[in-house]
């Protein structure tokens, strides 16, 4: 998992941005840019992986059977 993906999971636990970015080793511009590309991408409606978090791309698909 990268220092990025590290802080966005600090912050969905209920850490501050601060404390997010100075645990996982980032600036918090990194993170409030992290932030707001999640925001935008769920707005224009993209899915996104159940275990990373990350977009899923056009043309791929998440396989639910190896899902736990």
């Amino acid at each position: 998992m990268s220092k990025t993906q590290q802080a966005l999971s600090l912050v969905a636990q209920g850490k501050t941005v601060r404390e997010a970015a100075a645990k996982a080793g980032i600036t918090e511009p990194t993170l409030y840019a992290a932030l707001k590309r999640i925001k935008e991408q769920s707005e224009a409606g993209k899915e996104r992986c159940p275990c990373c978090g990350q977009v899923v791309r056009e043309g791929f698909e998440i396989n639910r059977d190896v899902l736990k």
